[in-house]
């Protein structure tokens, strides 16, 4: 029965939620979780599952941006990388529609020279 209850744990679907932190580690730690748990669910995202990761995504970024001048050169490089790789999901798996938004999102955030 136990056993049973494990496999079915690890097998959650739907969306996953960023969890706000307070020290910059955490901010790139928490980013991190979230884009490693959102790339394996990702292949079962519904559309409405898709719009809550890019709201948790928007959330992600404005914590971000909360800290990021406390932040370490590796720990900005490290988020940098986690963000990068939430985008490339959505494109391989959400939609063109969503995509943009991240890339909206992505501009304000690491705006062009």
């Amino acid at each position: 029965m136990l056993f049973v209850l494990l496999a079915f744990s690890s097998c959650q679907k739907g969306p996953v939620m960023y969890t706000i932190a307070e020290k910059p580690s955490e901010v790139v730690t928490n980013a991190e979780k979230f884009v490693k748990q959102t790339e394996k669910r990702s292949s079962h995202y519904t559309a409405e599952d898709w719009q809550v990761a890019v709201d948790q995504f928007v959330a992600m970024s404005k914590n971000y941006m909360d800290k990021k001048a406390e932040m370490s050169e590796a720990e900005v490089n490290r988020f940098t990388s986690a963000r990068l790789n939430f985008m490339k999901s959505v494109q391989k798996n959400g939609t063109e529609e969503l995509a943009l938004q991240i890339k909206e999102v992505y501009s304000r955030i690491e705006p062009q020279n």
